[in-house]
């Protein structure tokens, strides 16, 4: 039966790499654990990091209980799930790797089921190009929330850069898994990946570092002076 006291809603919490999105779902997924609530763990099956499980920088891990093909009809699956036990709530990581059919179906799982579900993405490609399901999420999502990260400058992280070998690049494919086949990212400004991409990843480091250093004497004159 419905729980007409709770209205469940479609959440999308978006951010950079490296801003702590999937250590943000291990935390809501302990906090509902620990109020006694049902909860299911998601992913596209896109995101072949850790396989079937969802997995932090820092090592930690969950296993998932829905890996998300793009054909699936994750809705049928949910609710003959939901029938057996009433589930609270899903959690996705990587959502921007879903089709916009994958995020219909999890649209009426919020809607015809009651579950909250709450996705968790990157917004937008190397590129600055908005992926699939992001946009989806953008068109369907009840809220948004941004979660922060900040550039070496100081400015709140915005982009990110795709390296190949630790060379920046601006072409290839829209999914490349950071960490395999020598791909890697950088979160940072809009300005900052605009100079990177203008001249290169390590004149950017020298000044970036430059800055630190002229921070750091500035903080020890201050405090030779107190």
């Amino acid at each position: 039966m419905t729980n007409f006291n709770f209205i469940a809603e479609l959440v999308f919490r978006y951010g950079v790499m490296g801003c702590g999105k999937t250590r943000d779902i291990m935390k809501n997924y302990h906090d509902y654990i620990e109020k006694g609530k049902h909860i299911k763990i998601a992913k596209p099956s896109k995101d072949t990091r850790g396989d079937t499980k969802i997995t932090s920088r820092d090592g930690s891990n969950l296993e998932t209980d829905y890996l998300i093909r793009p054909t699936d009809d994750i809705y049928q699956i949910v609710k003959e799930d939901n029938e057996k036990e009433k589930i609270d709530c899903i959690l996705v990581d990587e959502a921007q790797f879903l089709t916009r059919e994958n995020v219909k179906q999890l649209s009426d799982i919020v809607d015809d089921l009651n579950i909250q579900v709450i996705c968790f993405g990157l917004r937008s490609d190397f590129k600055d190009v908005l992926f699939e399901g992001s946009e989806a999420l953008f068109a369907l999502a009840d809220r948004f929330e941004e979660i922060t990260s900040i550039c070496r400058c100081g400015k709140y992280a915005k982009a990110v850069v795709r390296l190949n070998n630790g060379v920046p690049v601006s072409d290839g494919p829209q999914i490349a898994i950071d960490g395999e086949n020598k791909v890697t990212y950088i979160s940072m400004c809009r300005k900052c990946k605009k100079r990177v991409m203008k001249e290169g990843l390590n004149i950017w480091n020298q000044s970036m570092n430059m800055i630190m250093n002229q921070m750091m004497n500035h903080m020890n004159m201050i405090y030779v002076d107190l």
